[in-house]
């Protein structure tokens, strides 16, 4: 996973220039120094997701071109204690098991999300859908200004085109299970 990581700084690089989008531009337009995207593009620092995303909109293509696609199989089996785990950084306080195989021909990600508590709230914005089910813990989920907490089995399905973002309310880790449309990896 290492490997497909270092791509997406190569692969913005390249999507950029073909754009002809300067990096004061791209930063400007998506709320991230020019420095921290640079050092994205060098390989430095790996983005989280959600800034990935706010990228991907930018540039006006979606996260997939972030990340090369895989040789897989017409039919994907995803054991129980496969290695298919993707943290964003060493030390951050997501990690996501990946369900579904990266494809470009995909129309959805699966993943399985394991967030841990903090004071920090990030913020997301998306094109397309997210459905998510509580697996473990309690999130509150806040779209558009309207908060939904959920806790174990509950779920919730939405357009995230609005700004949302998502806290961990309960003391230790929440696990969610995501659908997410389009595919994001």
């Amino acid at each position: 996973m290492n490997a497909v990581l270092g791509h997406v700084g190569r692969q913005l690089r390249a999507l950029r220039t073909a754009r002809r989008i300067s990096l004061a531009d791209l930063a400007q337009d998506v709320g991230y120094s020019e420095g921290y995207l640079s050092q994205v593009e060098n390989g430095a620092t790996v983005p989280a997701l959600s800034a990935l995303a706010a990228i991907a909109a930018s540039l006006g293509t979606d996260m997939t071109a972030f990340f090369p696609p895989e040789d897989n199989p017409r039919v994907h089996v995803a054991r129980a204690g496969d290695p298919h785990k993707v943290r964003i950084a060493p030390n951050a306080r997501e990690e996501y098991t990946l369900l579904t195989p990266r494809d470009p021909q995909a129309t959805f990600t699966a993943l399985v999300h394991q967030l841990y508590p903090t004071d920090e709230t990030v913020q997301y914005r998306h094109v397309g859908e997210r459905f998510a089910l509580i697996l473990d813990g309690e999130v509150s989920l806040r779209i558009g200004g309207e908060q939904y907490d959920l806790g174990v089995g509950d779920t919730i399905h939405y357009s995230s085109h609005a700004e949302h973002e998502l806290r961990v309310t309960s003391n230790g880790p929440a696990e969610i299970l995501w659908f997410v449309s389009p595919a994001i990896i």
